[in-house]
């Protein structure tokens, strides 16, 4: 209902609760952006939103803030966000999804921190993918999924240049991923990015791998 209602400036103040989730395609401004901010313990997404197999859905809307939600059991992601840009998704806990904890696509300057994302039941705790530019992905614990902690993936054949640029991957900790295999931090058409200061430890594959795959070029620099 507030999704629905919300505009340039809103904050929706969410107590403790079992909750429906929520698509939102509603776009704000550096100043006014629009938030959504668990207030109290336990507040629960457990039932998809009614557009899309997620729990949240932020698709076409720029300056968005998610904060403090538990999202789990989703038929594919806890929190979906897809051709938006200065996005900010902090302090969630998304586990137990069917594909993905937290998955973006075509994201520019999208910053992604300290989230807990785990027991993703077929693939990533969280995937950056679709070139993206200047994403943030920091103080985040991915752990059990059954691909990899992070994924980053330019997929070129989405369209775009393919290529993931200006990343920031720091200070996450990851492990007890990839029985499917992939990596820890698993880098396809990276380029220009920092990854620095985090702890890796007990996955089934990788640590760190940088490759071209779907990427529109190989991942460099």
């Amino acid at each position: 209902y507030a999704a629905n209602l919300v505009s340039a400036g809103d904050s929706v103040l969410v107590l403790a609760g079992n909750y429906v989730g929520f698509d939102i395609r509603k776009n704000s401004n550096q100043n006014s952006p629009i938030v959504f901010k668990a207030v109290e313990n336990n507040v629960i997404i457990n039932q998809r939103n009614s557009v899309t197999p997620d729990g949240i859905n932020i698709e076409n809307a720029n300056w968005i803030v998610i904060d403090g939600f538990e999202v789990k059991d989703q038929p594919r992601a806890g929190i979906r966000i897809v051709v938006s840009d200065y996005v900010v998704i902090r302090n969630n806990n998304c586990h137990n999804n069917s594909r993905w904890g937290i998955f973006t696509g075509f994201t520019d300057d999208i910053l992604i921190e300290n989230n807990s994302c785990s027991y993703s039941a077929n693939e990533h705790g969280i995937y950056v993918s679709n070139s993206s530019k200047r994403p943030t992905i920091r103080y985040n614990h991915s752990f059990n999924n059954n691909g990899c902690g992070i994924h980053m993936n330019g997929d070129v054949s989405m369209g775009d240049d393919g290529i993931i640029s200006n990343a920031i991957v720091e200070g996450n900790i990851i492990h007890d991923n990839c029985l499917a295999g992939g990596s820890a931090i698993n880098m396809d058409g990276v380029q220009e990015s920092e990854i620095f200061n985090n702890l890796i430890y007990n996955n089934h594959a990788t640590g760190i791998a940088l490759f071209q795959i779907d990427g529109g070029d190989v991942s460099k620099n």
